[in-house]
């Protein structure tokens, strides 16, 4: 009787079955096309094709080729694979531990998905990413550290173009550098941006400041692109002021106090990430400073603690739920087949209005 697949790993499922049926002659050398394939295992298109990419990287069939069907490889033909690469962990590597409650619970869907293979996922956060050559280092770690695939968090243009370079199975958590090819899934980070500048614009802002990675990262690029394009639509042209957080409270610090004394101060604040804005919401306690009286804040990300503030904050909800759910989606499908064939996506944001944005002060 042939088997058909079960519903749970559906993609895994889908493969073993093909892998049967070849190994026991049912489909012949020549296999069927995608079409006939989805109809005898009662399967969607998507999940045939990746299941086929998965028999095509372990080595039971050949490459699909434009108006070639595939053929089923003898299995002394396939090339030798170790039996331990197929329980290899994913390795998610960031600038810093992950002690976000957002991210952690986005990546538990990536982490339920893995544990069903009997795999895991392992956090790494090596103390290179500030080093002007980080990829001197970036051999030995994937050396020491073997792995099905590579998640990148929160790191820049040179490290996203070595993993490129080197053809190391790689997934962009996050926010992809103008040239990298890597799959990613990012939120929105320019929409939110233009959308929160133009808020500002309305109450009569015209100088905004900015607080930026040192770096500075792609994703607070977007965000600073998305505010001058929001002081774009006004007329004089409105001025952005970029300061920088150098990952320390006292560097934050030090920006807010050099942008409040400066010539042209900002009238209106966005922050980058979430403990920016608790320095600055404790700095400006300690001086005096009330927002929106003084200054108006904007956040572009969310954290949970948000919901406690008084006056309520403005900021930008991302959704977790669609978010984890295309994450874990396309790091299977690398660690399955060793690509990723769904397209890339920005997630939009949710705008949470609130009590920080009001009218500039007048002088």
């Amino acid at each position: 009787m042939i088997r058909l697949p079960r519903r749970v790993s559906l993609v895994a499922e889908t493969a073993a079955t093909l892998k049967e049926w070849i190994a026991g002659g049912v489909l012949g050398e020549t296999l069927p096309g995608e079409l006939q394939l989805k109809s005898r295992l009662r399967v969607g298109r998507d999940t045939v094709r990746r299941s086929l990419k998965i028999l095509e990287h372990e080595g039971w069939i050949t490459a699909g080729q434009q108006g070639q069907q595939r053929r089923a490889l003898r299995r002394s033909d396939a090339p030798a694979r170790p039996a331990a690469d197929e329980k290899l962990p994913v390795t998610f590597l960031s600038p810093r531990a992950i002690v976000d409650r957002i991210i952690l619970l986005e990546m538990d869907d990536v982490r339920k998905r893995l544990a069903e293979q009997g795999r895991e996922l392992r956090y790494l956060a090596p103390n290179i990413f500030r080093l002007r050559r980080p990829e001197r280092h970036l051999s030995r770690i994937v050396h020491d550290n073997p792995s099905a695939a590579w998640i990148l968090y929160f790191v820049g243009e040179r490290v996203q173009k070595w993993f490129e370079d080197q053809g190391i199975p790689a997934f962009i958590y996050g926010t992809p550098s103008a040239k990298s090819r890597l799959p990613y899934v990012v939120n929105d980070w320019e929409s939110a941006a233009f959308h929160a500048g133009v808020q500002l614009a309305r109450q009569g802002h015209t100088v905004i400041g900015v607080m930026q990675f040192a770096g500075p990262m792609p994703g607070s690029l977007l965000v600073a692109k998305g505010l001058e394009r929001a002081l774009a639509t006004i007329r004089p042209i409105g001025t952005l002021l970029v300061f920088e957080d150098d990952g320390t409270p006292a560097g934050v610090v030090r920006s807010l106090e050099t942008a409040m004394a400066s010539e042209q101060r900002p009238t209106a604040l966005v922050f980058n990430a979430s403990n920016q804005l608790l320095t600055c919401l404790s700095w400006m306690v300690s001086k005096g400073l009330a927002t929106p009286g003084d200054v108006s804040l904007v956040s572009i990300p969310s954290d949970s603690w948000y919901q406690e503030l008084h006056p309520p904050l403005c900021y930008y909800q991302n959704n977790s739920n669609l978010f984890a759910h295309l994450v874990g989606q396309r790091v299977m499908e690398l660690v399955e087949t060793g690509e990723v064939t769904a397209k890339s996506v920005r997630v939009p944001l949710e705008y949470k209005p609130g009590a920080t944005i009001g009218p500039p002060r007048l002088a």
